[in-house]
């Protein structure tokens, strides 16, 4: 028992560690004070959350762990090289959906790891996963809140800046989302067919066909709009590229099918933030069609995050079921 909450422990503490990182960065390339304020506040309260689960670790006799995780790759899936090209404020923005998706990422491995410490009747590391989660909560929800303002902020500043036309600049984000929706459908098929939990398998295999249709419409509109689709691999589409499979070698097929329900909420959180944005900027343009397109598709990205977080906690305790 006290050998799996180690090895929980220490991905948890790799993936906060590498998240502090990340917001680190954040904080130093914001060019909204609320935005820069709000990744520096959190970046703080990771590295306690951090120094928590260490303590929690060194009381259950481990130490630190060198190894890069699953969790550590996921939450540093974004290269920074996929932003070239993009304003400052649009970098802000493109930070701020990344920093809400990880968040989210977070919520659900403190869920994964509560159910299984409370499994293996360790309350005491149940409890610190629940008051982490709440703190996750907490924070993605700020983290929220500022989506659509500061999108609809960079929208103007960027067509005032680069003196482009309303329509270039909605068809590069359609671009974006589209892309990123096509390489989530990739995603989720090839989670479908891996894992031993039919169940799982079955929801990642209907949400991959969902975003199949998701991309098809965003192609319609960017069409309408004069664009085409692209080739280019977007900041969005690299969020939802996911992690490389080789972090996951040492894990059971059920613990794979925990971790792809935890990769789905957390990604169908990027979709909702990146269709927030887009929602913004659409109705800051006037164009109230893809405005509404956006909203529509957040919708179902709303029940696909749901649908992933009710699945998870059952798929945690079979794991563990299947491990001991």
């Amino acid at each position: 028992m006290e050998n799996l909450i180690q090895r929980y422990l220490q991905d948890m503490i790799a993936a906060e560690e590498s998240f502090e990182t990340q917001l680190k960065g954040f904080a130093e390339e914001a060019v909204y004070p609320d935005a820069r304020a709000a990744f520096s506040i959190h970046a703080n309260e990771t590295s306690g959350q951090r120094r928590r689960l260490v303590a929690r670790l060194n009381q259950l006799g481990g130490d630190t762990s060198s190894i890069k995780s699953f969790m550590a790759h996921l939450f540093n899936m974004a290269p920074k090289t996929a932003q070239i090209g993009h304003a400052d404020e649009e970098r802000t923005t493109q930070d701020l959906i990344i920093a809400y998706s990880v968040e989210n990422a977070e919520v659900a491995m403190y869920e994964s790891f509560r159910v299984v410490a409370e499994a293996l009747n360790d309350m005491e590391s149940a409890r610190l996963a629940a008051d982490i989660q709440s703190e996750e909560r907490v924070t993605a929800e700020k983290v929220w809140k500022m989506i659509a303002p500061c999108a609809a902020d960079a929208y103007r500043k960027v067509i005032l800046k680069n003196d482009e036309k309303p329509n270039a600049v909605l068809i590069r984000y359609l671009e974006d989302a589209e892309a990123a929706e096509r390489n989530f459908e990739d995603a989720l098929a090839s989670f479908s067919k891996m894992g031993d939990q039919p169940d799982v398998q079955s929801l990642l295999s209907t949400m991959s066909r969902k975003a199949k249709t998701q991309h098809v419409r965003l192609e319609t509109r960017l069409r309408a709009l004069g664009g085409t689709p692209s080739t280019a691999r977007t900041i969005l589409a690299h969020i939802l590229a996911f992690t490389p499979v080789s972090a996951q070698l040492t894990h059971t097929p059920a613990e794979k099918n925990t971790q792809h329900l935890m990769i789905t909420y957390s990604a169908a959180a990027a979709e909702m933030a990146m269709y927030e944005s887009l929602s913004a900027s659409a109705e800051a343009a006037g164009d109230m069609e893809t405005a509404r397109l956006a909203r529509e598709l957040q919708e179902e990205e709303q029940e696909d995050h749901d649908l992933a977080w009710n699945q998870l906690g059952r798929s945690a305790r079979e794991s563990i079921m299947t491990t001991h």
